[in-house]
C-alpha cells in the first residue's frame, strides 16, 4: 500500500503585481489547481531636492551654478558634495559675477545660502546686489529691443551720412541699402526661430537654472532669512585663533543642521550653498598650512552632505607649487583672465570679448576617470547689458579679409604674431586634467 505524496506548491511572480500559485504533484492522478492573486505594488519615485537633477553621464546629483553657459562646459552643473574653485584675475573683478550667479540661484531655489568674506566687505552688501530673475520670454524680448535699438542707431548714422553726400552717391547707394533691409528681415526671421527652439528646449530645465538681469536688483524681501547665513570679519577677528578654524566650525555646524533636517524629512531636503570670496588672501591669514588643512577637512565634510561650495582664490599672489596643492584639493577649477592683464593690444579677433575663461580641472566623483570630456579647455567671455556670456572661440581663417584676392604678407605676419602672443599667454587647463598643474612661464601651456 502506497501513501500519496504531498502536493508541491510553486509561486511565480508576474509583472504588474500578479502572483500565480500552482498546486500539483508529480503523480498524474492527483488534481492540479492554479490560483491567481493580485497584490498592488507602488514604485514611488524619490523626490529630488529643489534645483537639482541627476547627471546622465555619471549619475551624480547636480545643482546649477546660476549661469547656464558655465553649467554646460563643466558637465551639466556642480556635483553635490564638491568644491568649485575660481581663480581670480589681478586686473579685474569679473569673478564676482560668478559668485553672484551662484548665490542668486540658491535664493530662488529656496536653498540654504552661506557667504563669507574677509576683504573688508559686509556680506549683506553682496547679497543686496544680487541680480533679479528674468524669464526666458523677457530675456528674448530684451535682446530683440537691444538689437532694434542698435540697428536704429546705425540707420540714423547712415541717413546722416547719406544726407551729406551728393545725389549721385545717393543713387549709387540705393542697392546696398535694399540688400541690408532684406538681410535684416532674414536675420530677424532666423532669430525668431532660434528663440522658439530655445524656449521649447528650456522648458525641461526651467527649474534647474534661471536667467538673471544685472540691470535690476533682487528684492531682498523675497529672501527667506532662515536660509541666509553670513560670517563677517568681526565674527572671526579673535586673537590667537586661526580664522580658518573658526570658518570651518561655522560651516560644520550648518552642514550638520541641514543633514539632520534631511534625515528627518527626506522629502524636504534642502541643499546648502557655501560661497567664500577671496579665500586664502593675506587679509585672512598668512598660514598656508592652515589653508591646506581647511580644504582637507572641508572636502571630507562635503562628501557626506547635501552641500556644495564655490570659493574664489587670488592665485596670482602665490607660487605655482602652492596653487597646485589648492587645485588638487578642489574638484573643479576654472580661471578668468582679462585681456587687460595679458599686456599689449587686444587682437582684432577678440575685440568683442573681455578675456579668456579656462577650465583647469573637471570633477571626478565616484570614478577614477573623467566621465565628461569637454571639447575645449579655453573659452572667451563677454559682458552684455544684462548678463555674462561664455562662448567658444571662433577665429577667422588666417590672412582672410573680405574683398581681398591676395593676402598681404605684412598683415598676415602681424596677425600670426598677435595670435601666437595671445595663445602663448593663455593659461590652458590641460595640465591639471592630465594630473599635473598649471604650466610654468617657459613651457607651452598647450603641452601636456
Amino acid at each position: 500500500m502506497t501513501t500519496p505524496r504531498v502536493p508541491t506548491t510553486f509561486t511565480r511572480k508576474v509583472a504588474g503585481g500578479v502572483k500565480t500559485t500552482t498546486t500539483g504533484s508529480l503523480s498524474p492522478s492527483l488534481p492540479t489547481t492554479t490560483t491567481a492573486t493580485t497584490t498592488p505594488t507602488t514604485t514611488a519615485a524619490k523626490k529630488l531636492p529643489n534645483g537639482c537633477k541627476i547627471s546622465i553621464k555619471n549619475s551624480n546629483l547636480l545643482t546649477s551654478t546660476g549661469l547656464s553657459d558655465l553649467d554646460d562646459i563643466i558637465g551639466g552643473g556642480i556635483p553635490i558634495g564638491s568644491i568649485l574653485m575660481v581663480e581670480e584675475d589681478i586686473n579685474s573683478s569679473y569673478y564676482m559675477f560668478l559668485l553672484k550667479y551662484f548665490l542668486a540661484e540658491g535664493v530662488l531655489q529656496q536653498q540654504g545660502v552661506f557667504f563669507s568674506s574677509l576683504i573688508g566687505i559686509d556680506p549683506f552688501e553682496i547679497l543686496n546686489k544680487l541680480p533679479a530673475r528674468i524669464t526666458k520670454e523677457e530675456e528674448i524680448e530684451a535682446d530683440k529691443n537691444d538689437i532694434n535699438n542698435n540697428n536704429n542707431n546705425n540707420n540714423n548714422n547712415n541717413n546722416n551720412n547719406n544726407n551729406n553726400n551728393n545725389n549721385n552717391n545717393n543713387n549709387n547707394n540705393k542697392q546696398p541699402t535694399d540688400e541690408l533691409k532684406i538681410a535684416w528681415r532674414y536675420q530677424q526671421y532666423v532669430s525668431n526661430e532660434l528663440s522658439k527652439q530655445q524656449q521649447t528646449s528650456s522648458t525641461m530645465n526651467q527649474t534647474f537654472c534661471h536667467s538673471y538681469d544685472f540691470t535690476r536688483k533682487m528684492n531682498i524681501q523675497s529672501m527667506n532669512p532662515e536660509l541666509i547665513h553670513t560670517l563677517s570679519h568681526d565674527a572671526q577677528s579673535q586673537t590667537g585663533i586661526s580664522p580658518y578654524r573658526n570658518l570651518f566650525l561655522e560651516i560644520q555646524n550648518l552642514v550638520y543642521k541641514y543633514n539632520k533636517e534631511a534625515a528627518t524629512n527626506p522629502d524636504q531636503t534642502r541643499v546648502l550653498r557655501l560661497c567664500i570670496q577671496s579665500f586664502s588672501s593675506p587679509l585672512w591669514s598668512n598660514d598656508e598650512e592652515g589653508v591646506i588643512e581647511f580644504l582637507h577637512a572641508l572636502k571630507g565634510l562635503l562628501r557626506s552632505s547635501v552641500c556644495t561650495c564655490v570659493i574664489s582664490v587670488p592665485t596670482y599672489i602665490y607660487s605655482g607649487a602652492f596653487v597646485k596643492k589648492i587645485s588638487h584639493l578642489c574638484d573643479t577649477v576654472v580661471s578668468i583672465n582679462s585681456f587687460s592683464g595679458l599686456g599689449g593690444e587686444t587682437p582684432e579677433q577678440f575685440a568683442e570679448y573681455l578675456g579668456l575663461f579656462n577650465i583647469r580641472k573637471i570633477a571626478r566623483l565616484n570614478t577614477l576617470s573623467l566621465s565628461f570630456h569637454p571639447d575645449m579647455l579655453t573659452f572667451v567671455f563677454k559682458m552684455k547689458r544684462r548678463k555674462m556670456c561664455i562662448e567658444t572661440i571662433h577665429l577667422p581663417p588666417e590672412s582672410s579679409r573680405a574683398g581681398d584676392s591676395k593676402p598681404d604678407n605684412n598683415d598676415s605676419n602681424k596677425n600670426k604674431s598677435d595670435q601666437t602672443n595671445i595663445i602663448s599667454k593663455m593659461k590652458s587647463g590641460s595640465g591639471l586634467l592630465c594630473g599635473g598643474g598649471s604650466s610654468g612661464g617657459g613651457n607651452n601651456p598647450l603641452d601636456f
